[in-house]
């Protein structure tokens, strides 16, 4: 059943009847080495313009190019732990676990564990974990300390939830070799964003907080102080935007200390530290939230203008009635155009987060008031999940191709534009719907309570064990010999 309605949309009722759409969408998602598809199989179409919007099967490009990313994986298996969900996180972890641990305990040997995870791998037949890099058919080989950070995050969080040590084990491991390859000892602090066999010298703001909160959960205390450092010294230091979290640093050598002039400023960088709580400091996070929530212009080539991240879009392609529903969100850069639906879910929880530490100091951050954006995302998500069975990426249609060619006025645009170099493309979306149903746990309606436990940042209500234990690991290798 459906009930509430926005403009015509069907929108799921209630918390539970939203979180089971959640469910049914990510268990039915193509997995492979044991690890979710980005992409949902359910066709929504890009649009009537012939072939610049037509859009191939969401691996219909090949094995190599069908993204299955630890990222995205990561949020899923946190979902599933705050869900109550556990053998369903267990899955993805333990695949995960293969591919840290290739040689199983023998990985561990020496200087620790080096193997880290690669940001996507390929789909893989039926393989039903991953083995290795050296094995895997790897789609993006780049390591990120980010993408390793979260985890490590969802290993922690099993970790407590399940009391089983050896995931806290896994999570150490995985926070010691990016503490040995990644740190920063200068002014700034911090880590580097992408680590060996082909290391990136750029220190992320957003990275930055998801090693935060990882260190804080661990209580590993040097690590949260470089890493919470960094977030808080990359508050004003973009010359372009003086109020909001600059993105990062150049990479140009190892622990670059300069932003990149001109730079765009990166949603996740705002509002994922803000929920990280990595910068205390209330006027900070006030006047971040205050530039974030401007609704951007546009100039006068009809380009969105740099001004503010919160933007609304008109699903024309939805096809369940004659009204096309107007959806509010953020987009994914103050280059982007279009909302992107991932960071907008994670945004919405921030400022909820940041709204119930600050209260009334933080309520006039946004016109017409901080509780209204809140209603307004939460509310558009929820009507995504009642129209489509899941949360797509971008509601914009177009393509590839359509997006390349930058008519952003076009009814059409190719999907929404990151402004970082690549769009987001109307599919159904793996981390998406995860993320949405952790904003939904947190809190699914204004009269609820918050529940900070389902904050991924947040340290969970049991204990992350302290206790070093290696079982999951001899485990993981016997099932896979």
């Amino acid at each position: 059943a459906t009930l509430g309605l926005l403009d015509g949309a069907p929108m799921c009722p209630n918390k539970e009847a939203c979180l089971r759409i959640v469910d049914a969408m990510l268990d039915l998602q193509p997995r492979s080495a044991g690890l979710l598809q980005e992409r949902g199989e359910k066709a929504l179409g890009g649009g009537p313009c012939g072939e610049l919007c037509e859009l191939p099967q969401p691996c219909g490009r090949g094995p190599d190019e069908c993204r299955h990313d630890t990222y995205e994986n990561a949020v899923a298996a946190i979902y599933y732990v705050k869900r109550g969900r556990r053998a369903e996180a267990k899955k993805i972890l333990d695949s995960l676990i293969r591919g840290l641990y290739p040689r199983g305990i023998q990985s561990r040997e020496g200087a620790g564990n080096f193997t880290l995870l690669a940001a996507s791998y390929g789909s893989m037949g039926a393989k039903t974990t991953l083995s290795g890099r050296e094995e895997d058919l790897l789609v993006d080989g780049n390591v990120d300390s980010g993408a390793n950070a979260w985890a490590a995050l969802a290993f922690a969080h099993y970790a407590a939830a399940a009391q089983e040590p050896c995931y806290a084990t896994v999570a150490r491991d995985i926070l010691g070799s990016i503490r040995r390859q990644a740190t920063c000892d200068d002014e700034l602090g911090g880590f580097m964003g992408r680590l060996s066999p082909d290391p990136g010298f750029f220190r992320s703001t957003e990275q930055n907080a998801d090693i935060f909160a990882l260190a804080r959960m661990l209580g590993d205390a040097e690590a949260e102080r470089q890493a919470g450092g960094f977030v808080r010294a990359m508050y004003g230091r973009s010359e372009d935007y003086r109020e909001s979290f600059a993105t990062g640093t150049s990479g140009a050598a190892r622990c670059d200390r300069r932003v990149p002039s001109g730079a765009p400023v990166a949603t996740d960088a705002n509002f994922l530290s803000l929920l990280a709580d990595a910068d205390p400091d209330k006027d900070h996070a006030v006047r971040a939230l205050k530039f974030a929530l401007l609704t951007h212009g546009l100039d006068g080539r009809g380009r969105p203008t740099t001004e503010g991240l919160w933007a609304r879009d008109v699903d024309h392609l939805w096809g369940g009635g004659s009204a096309k529903p107007t959806l509010a969100g953020t987009r994914f850069s103050t280059r982007g155009h279009g909302v992107q639906w991932e960071v907008t879910a994670s945004a919405a929880m921030a400022m909820l987060h940041v709204s119930s530490r600050h209260g009334e100091a933080s309520e006039n951050a946004a016109a017409g008031g901080l509780r209204s954006k809140i209603r307004e995302a939460r509310l558009s998500l929820r009507t995504l999940l009642g129209m489509y069975g899941g949360v797509p990426a971008s509601v914009l249609g177009g393509n590839y191709q359509a997006w390349e060619a930058g008519k952003v006025d076009r009814p059409f645009p190719g999907g929404s534009d990151t402004g970082l170099g690549w769009p987001y493309l109307r599919y159904l979306d793996a981390s998406a719907t995860a993320w949405t149903g952790l904003l939904l746990l947190y809190q699914a309606d204004e009269k609820d309570a918050i529940d900070e436990e389902a904050n991924p940042f947040a340290r969970p209500s049991l204990p992350v064990p302290g206790s070093e234990d290696t079982s999951c690991l001899r485990a993981a290798a016997a099932a896979a010999a």
